[in-house]
């Protein structure tokens, strides 16, 4: 059979024909199906390699750990499956008839002694995918945190191709774009904000996960909704086999989890939280600082719960709960004037809070050998609420008391219904097909206003109304081998757009390839048109989250980019070792941003007359990374080289400029060195160029003020200096370097594990900045100073398991 495809989606036809071609006269050949999971706490595994012996046919688990494989008859076949930390395993099967088989993998903590197959581990050259990055929750748990607390985005800013932007922040800028384009699921349900107050720690903890990896690239067509990337969370099932938890603290937070078996084991469950230590602090020392009166207190919290039911033997039921808050509140120190009538008594307090909620349910259904389904039903919401109060009373005769309040409020709910098929027809393709509906239901900024006193009271409300789009999204990919040498992932994703009874339609197709070159290197190439349909308006210099989630409008057209990427991926089997490198261009258009000076606070112009639209950017870039996952020695060195600009209309003349996370070079270390059983020691560190800003390049006098006729020109008119601006963003920061240190002790006690980590965030004090500004000296010159964050700061945490 000849194929001919054309540009617009021909090839995914093609393959979904072909493979239904190939699924004629099955009676002659026979599937092997079945889950791979963890054998001590029966955790799927996701991503595992299921291989024929030979390591030529074989496929890999899906988020749910299922696989398929449909083989031509024979005598026996000899399966074996793997999967990184765990000892393959292999088992013979009768090879002619139709059968399900489970495997069991134990975890292999003989360091030393872990021997890397390339070709029959799935290697990077292998896999029908680029541009994607894992790493293995045991490895994160190990790398040196800020103040001792272990986080998913951090260890991710140490990959190339992802920024950190400022000091300190744990958002994500992956290949150029922004914190809001990257999608972040958290078990297929997207999750808004993801980081606790000053971005210093994600919200998600990593004692409930089990699985996360980041895509930059090369997207399948399952996902959308965001242009730059997809972070995939998965939450742990809870332990099968026992009860079991962790409990942990440190200065940063305080955390504790359970998962364990309910009933006869079919089902389990996982529950975790954490709270946030920093408002033991920062109480007692403002109360100390404030003479026992003002209180400053910040405190997050996050939490999950997660129960898993095996109903049948394909059927498998899950409910889970996630909420996080943060809460940042000052009460003033009561004022009292003493007067002859009486006493007046003052006293305000600020309380900002923001956080997310999410809740689902979903089905898991074996519908046949070769067949797999998920149904998710799902409700996201991200809040924010910023709050002032003000209470006055005045105990003499004609004394005025006054009880007043200004609240700003601001958010975004999504009920999302989804169904995705997983279908096996053969070892030579996997094919992914779905839905997804959503309603989201933006409140883009509302502020409150009221105020009561003995005489009169006033109510008020005003600001930007709520607003509701629909959002539906269909699509389907083929995972497909063409012959030893080549394999493929094509796919499109079809979305419509709902809102203010306008309608956004969009095609994107996606298109992954991969040759072989040789036993270990491959060369790779992508292609993916993505559109965004949110946007998020960000005032936040201070770190603070003053954000507003809003939608594509009549007005404001959704965002869209296109990239282009290309590689070669090669493994060094003797060692275990993984090289890529890759280059990407990506384009941007229909970015927004806020007009100068415009804010969102306490304001009755609708946010759509507050930003500038029709923004573009270009972003090209080369990445190299070495990584090793397996033995005594891990981790990894990354670079990138790139070029970020940005271009509106009515900004900097109209030209080009950097943007202001734009870093030409960004490199890092991180080394895990297991010295001795229960004794591990890390180290990272970073490289970058600094962040562009804009400053002023000179100053001028203008009059301020006349006075008009006088005896002489210094007594008619009053100056004032004025700031001459050159072009945007053509400031550089000193670069920015850092070193990170880490020991993790680990010793069995009864009834589980104890752990102790310690160890230096900026080994060596190193003054990077974090902000720059204009200041006069004590001979009234002008100087430019600089802000620095973070000296060194030392970490310590326990943690037990039992």
């Amino acid at each position: 059979m000849l194929l001919r495809c054309s540009f617009r989606g021909g090839c995914l036809a093609g393959a979904l024909l072909l493979a239904a071609h190939s699924g004629r006269g099955q009676a002659t050949r026979v599937t092997i199906s079945g889950t791979v999971q963890d054998a001590l706490t029966g955790e799927k595994l996701i991503g595992a390699a299921v291989y024929v012996a030979g390591g030529q046919v074989g496929t890999t688990t899906n988020a749910a750990g299922f696989y398929s494989l449909t083989l031509g008859a024979q005598d026996t076949v000899q399966l074996t499956a793997s999967y990184l930390g765990y000892r393959r395993t292999a088992l013979r099967l009768p090879g002619r008839r139709t059968a399900s088989q489970l495997f069991a993998l134990v975890a292999d903590n003989e360091l030393g002694e872990v021997q890397v197959h390339g070709a029959l581990e799935a290697p990077l050259e292998r896999r029908a995918e680029m541009s994607t990055l894992q790493i293995p929750i045991t490895q994160l748990r190990q790398l040196p945190a800020l103040l001792g607390e272990a986080d998913v985005l951090r260890a991710f800013q140490l990959m190339p191709g992802v920024q950190s932007g400022r000091e300190g922040s744990g958002a994500l800028y992956v290949r150029g774009g922004s914190p809001d384009q990257n999608l972040t699921l958290l078990d297929d349900v997207p999750v808004y904000y993801v980081s606790h107050l000053g971005g210093f720690l994600s919200v998600f903890d990593a004692a409930a996960i089990s699985d996360v990896r980041l895509i930059k690239g090369g997207f399948p067509a399952r996902y959308g909704g965001r242009l730059s990337s997809v972070l995939d969370v998965r939450l742990k099932e809870g332990n099968r086999q026992k009860l079991s938890g962790r409990a942990g603290l440190g200065v940063l937070a305080t955390h504790f989890s359970l998962e364990g078996p309910l009933g006869k084991g079919k089902t389990t469950f996982l529950v975790s939280a954490r709270r946030g230590n920093l408002d033991v602090f920062s109480r007692l020392a403002s109360k100390r600082a404030s003479g026992g009166g003002s209180v400053v207190g910040y405190s997050f919290y996050d939490g999950s719960l997660k129960v898993s039911h095996q109903a049948t033997a394909r059927d498998q039921l899950f409910a889970a709960v996630y909420l996080s808050g943060d809460r940042l509140f000052l009460v003033q120190k009561p004022q009292v004037v003493a007067r002859p009538q009486g006493e007046f008594r003052s006293q305000g307090a600020s309380n900002l809070r923001y956080g997310n909620a999410l809740a689902s349910l979903r089905w898991n259904r074996q519908l046949s050998p070769r067949l797999f389904g998920n149904a998710t039903l799902a409700l996201t919401r991200f809040r924010y609420e910023n709050g002032q109060t003000y209470r006055a009373e005045d105990s003499s005769p004609a004394g005025r008391s006054e009880n007043s309040a200004a609240r700003f409020t601001s958010g975004v709910q999504d009920v999302q219904l989804k169904a995705d098929v997983d279908y096996y027809p053969n070892p030579a393709h996997q094919l992914r097909f779905g839905a997804t509906g959503l309603q989201h239901t933006f409140t883009p900024g509302v502020n409150y206003f009221t105020t009561r006193t003995n005489v009169a009271g006033v109510d008020t409300v005003f600001g930007s109304h709520r607003l509701t789009a629909l959002e539906a999204a269909a699509y389907a990919e083929d995972e497909w081998r063409l012959g030893a040498r080549f394999s493929a992932n094509v796919g499109v994703r079809a979305v419509a757009y709902t809102v203010q009874g306008h309608t956004f339609g969009g095609v994107q197709p996606r298109v992954l390839g991969t040759y072989l070159l040789g036993a270990h290197t491959a060369v790779k190439a992508s292609y993916a048109a993505m559109q965004q349909y949110l946007h998020l308006l960000s005032n936040n210099g201070a770190g603070l989250p003053t954000d507003l989630w809003v939608p594509a409008t009549k007005r404001i057209a959704p965002q869209r980019a296109q990239q282009v990427a290309v590689g070669l991926a090669h493994t060094v089997a003797a060692w275990g070792v993984e090289v890529s490198v890759e280059a990407f261009y990506k384009r941007l258009r229909s970015l927004i941003e806020f007009r100068e000076g415009a804010t969102f606070y306490n304001s009755s112009q609708d946010w759509q007359d507050k930003v500038v639209g029709g923004g573009q950017g270009r972003v090209r870039g080369l990445e190299v990374l070495v990584q090793r996952k397996t033995g005594r020695l891990t981790g990894w060195v990354g670079y990138t080289l790139a070029r970020n600009e940005r271009q509106f209309n009515g900004l900097n003349q109209d030209q080009w400029y950097p943007y202001k996370f734009d870093r030409r070079h960004d490199a890092s270390v991180v080394l895990v060195y297991a010295l001795r059983p229960g004794l591990t020691l890390s180290a990272t560190w970073v490289y970058g160029t600094g962040n562009a800003l804009t400053l002023a390049q000179g100053t001028y006098n203008v009059v301020e003020q006349s006075y008009g006729l006088g005896g002489g020109l210094a007594d008619r008119y009053a100056y004032q200096e004025a700031e001459l601006y050159g072009p945007k963003n053509s400031f550089r920061m000193r670069a920015y370097h850092r070193l990170d240190l880490g020991a993790t002790f680990t010793k069995t006690v009864r009834h589980g594990e104890r752990t102790w980590r310690v160890g230096a965030y900026n080994a060596y004090s190193r003054h990077n900045p974090y902000y720059l500004y204009f200041e006069r000296d004590q001979r009234q010159q002008k100087q430019l100073y600089q802000l620095s964050l973070f000296p060194i700061l030392p970490a310590v945490s326990y943690e037990r398991s039992f």
